[in-house]
This record gives C-alpha cells, sequence and structure tokens, in this order.
C-alpha cells in the first residue's frame, strides 16, 4: 500500500470513523455541563428570591417547549409556569423557625435571552429570627438527570440581608448543591463565601477536563508531538528528549496564545460574541487533524497553533465569564484559573505522552492510527462546526 493511500486512509476505514462519529457526535456537547441558581435575599418582614433555570434544562430534562408555534418565548413561559412551578416547589424547599415555608410564585421574566435564563420570582412569608435557613435542593438533581448531566450544580445565592442590615453583593456564593449535597442549613447573616484560590484553581481544571474541543484540539497536536517529519513522511522522533522539547513547544504557544485573550475578554478590554468562537473552535481541530494528514503548514504549525490558540483563550472566557462570582478580585480569579487550565492540561500530557511515544515507533502508528484518529477529529470537529453555525441541530 503506497504512502498516500495510507495517509487518506481506506476508504472502508473512512466510512467506519463517519459513522462512529455520526453515533457518537449527538452525545458528545464541546462543554458538558450546567448550572442553575436560587436567590435567597431576607428583606424587613419576608423572603424574596428567583430561579434562574436555563431554557435547555426546562426543554431537555422536563420536556417543556418554550419556542411553540409562534415563537413568543415569553408567552410559552408564562404558559408553562404551573409546570415549572411544580417542579421547583417538589425540588426545592426553605424551612426556618422550626417551619417549612410554602413559595408563593410572583413573576416570571426572560432574563439574558442571548443565553436563555427564565427567572421565576418567588416570596416566602417570616424572616428566620436565629438567621439559619435549613435548604432542601434538588434541582435537575435527581439520579435520572445526573446520568447525562452528572457535572449539574444548583448554586444558592444571597444578595443582602435587610433583616439584619448586611448587604454581600451580587458575587457572593453561599452553597453549591450537587450529587453529594443535596441539603443544608444556611446561616443568612454570615454566608460562607466561595471565594478562594482553590475553587477557581479548581474550576480551571474542570473547564479543561470537560471540554471536549480543547482537549480534541491538544490531542490531536500530541499525536505528531512523537514524530518529526521528513518531507512528507513521518518518522519517529529519536529520543524522548526531542519528542518532549516539541510538546514543551506546542504547549508554550498555546499557553501564551489563549492567556492573551483569556486575560483581554476578562478584563472587559475585547467583547466578541460567543457563537462564531465557538465556530472557529471546532475550524481549528479540523484544521491541525487535516494538517496532520497533509501537512499543509510544516515548519509553521506554531503560527497555526498560536493563532487558533487566541480563539480557545475567548472559549475559556466565555467558561469563566458564566460563573456567577466572576467578578471579585478578577486579576487573582484570572491568574488562578489560567494556572488550573495549565495544571489540566499537563496533566493529560503527563498521560498520554509516554503512551504515544512508545507507540511512536510502530508503522502502524505513524501510517494508520495517526491518520485515522486525525479523520475521526476532522468528522467529530465537522459535526461540531456544522452545529454552531446552524447547518443542523
Amino acid at each position: 500500500m503506497n504512502r498516500l493511500k495510507l495517509s487518506c486512509y481506506p476508504a472502508w476505514g473512512l466510512l467506519f470513523l463517519i459513522l462512529i462519529g455520526n453515533f457518537y457526535a449527538p452525545l458528545v456537547e464541546a462543554h458538558a455541563g450546567r448550572e442553575n441558581y436560587v436567590w435567597v435575599n431576607i428583606e424587613k418582614d419576608h423572603v424574596s428570591g428567583r430561579f434562574e433555570i436555563n431554557t435547555k434544562d426546562l426543554e431537555e430534562k422536563l420536556g417543556i417547549d418554550l419556542d411553540g408555534t409562534d415563537g413568543n418565548t415569553l408567552a410559552r413561559v408564562i404558559a408553562t409556569e404551573p409546570d415549572v412551578h411544580a417542579y421547583l416547589r417538589d425540588n426545592f424547599s426553605l424551612s426556618f423557625n422550626d417551619e417549612k415555608k410554602k413559595i408563593q410564585f410572583l413573576e416570571s421574566r426572560l432574563f439574558n435571552e442571548k443565553a436563555k435564563f427564565i427567572q421565576y420570582h418567588y416570596r416566602v412569608d417570616g424572616v428566620p429570627e436565629n438567621d439559619l435557613v435549613f435548604i432542601r435542593n434538588t434541582i435537575f438533581l435527581s439520579k435520572e438527570f445526573l446520568q447525562n448531566d452528572p457535572l449539574h450544580r444548583s448554586l444558592v445565592l444571597v444578595d443582602h440581608n435587610e433583616y439584619r442590615g448586611l448587604d454581600f453583593g451580587n458575587e457572593n456564593t453561599a452553597l453549591v448543591f450537587g450529587p453529594h449535597l443535596q441539603e443544608a442549613e444556611l446561616n443568612v447573616a454570615n454566608p460562607p463565601p466561595i471565594l478562594i484560590w482553590k475553587n477557581f484553581f479548581r474550576q480551571g481544571l474542570l473547564h479543561i477536563w470537560i471540554g471536549f474541543d480543547h482537549m480534541l484540539f491538544l490531542f490531536v497536536l500530541l499525536l505528531t508531538a512523537v514524530l518529526v517529519l521528513r518531507g512528507q513522511v513521518w518518522e519517529p522522533a529519536p529520543r524522548f528528549a526531542d519528542a518532549f522539547f516539541n510538546t514543551v513547544k506546542i504547549v508554550t504557544v498555546f499557553t501564551i496564545s489563549h492567556s492573551i485573550t483569556l486575560a483581554l475578554a476578562v478584563l472587559g478590554l475585547v467583547e466578541v460574541p460567543i457563537a462564531p468562537i465557538e465556530a472557529i473552535i471546532a475550524l481549528s481541530i479540523m484544521v491541525v487533524a487535516l494538517n496532520n494528514v497533509f501537512h499543509f503548514f510544516k515548519s509553521h504549525t506554531w503560527l497555526l497553533i498560536f493563532v487558533f490558540g487566541l480563539a480557545h483563550g475567548l472559549g475559556f472566557a466565555s467558561a469563566l465569564g458564566d460563573l456567577q462570582f466572576r467578578n471579585v478580585d478578577l486579576k487573582k480569579i484570572l491568574i488562578m484559573f489560567n494556572v488550573g487550565v495549565e495544571a489540566g492540561q499537563i496533566f493529560v500530557i503527563f498521560l498520554v505522552l509516554p503512551v504515544l511515544f512508545y507507540f511512536r515507533k510502530y508503522r502502524g502508528y505513524r501510517q494508520i492510527a495517526v491518520p485515522a484518529l486525525s479523520w475521526f477529529a476532522v468528522i467529530l470537529s465537522g459535526y461540531w462546526l456544522g452545529s454552531r453555525v446552524g447547518w443542523w441541530g
């Protein structure tokens, strides 16, 4: 079999990859996990609050169609209120002064229509005289929902406690409910802050590990980091030090690039709509994967990584911008989030690079595995690209 056939992969193999890609692509989203938010604010004689629920959760988990045939989202929100209210009452409760309180729902609003969150405002009579509120929160945290969305979290926040004359600000996150925390007692006079460096470091780790598009981009680059291009043919890197140095160059260029745009976006110096950025990120995977097969850029691959890294940085900024506690001590948060991202990348590299280096000596790795995995990345990223530009749902 000549080199061209090997690099392009046999037709039956490509067909197999297409079928696998079409099967898995709907199951693998580029950014997994969503959050919903509940505010609990203590007024002078009652508790006020609101639920902020992602429309995707309402549609996919509760089967509620918010678009309808007329496209009037607000009208559909109002029409479907009884079902949503019933679900929220069943899965969220407040108890204080030794009594479980009745939640009275008020108006519903579209909040940040671009992000597609719905606000359901509520009121509870009375105030916690001892400042302790017992919260049960299982919103989208049942076993059924967590099977398909294991990273979903429900955040409870406190802006103010007017009864005690306290104002905590919009960024104070009191409690994070998940699979291992669904009931908790909250001191509304002294809610526990979550604004510590470990949280943002962990968020950085989380967003690189569950950001499948970022991970795929890095993996596709690592496939050939253990190889050396001789003319138009991949040859094994002679020493691990050579492969390691190639990887260091890749990661350094990618880190510098995405750190620039991450900082600019988080600090508010640039603002770019996320939809085209997500499309460019998908395109970046496709291009670097095709470059593995056809060697378009050769010694200029670093420039390709730098340019596309700028888009990935804006993607990271979008993930950080989704966090409700993002605007306190921005510089420290930015540094720790970015350190978490880099730590996540390094961990993956330490796991993957030795394995790839071991297999790089085999002709099957260079002539079959690299093209096959690269074509798979092309197909999967092509699916993401089509979804993000609206070619299909």
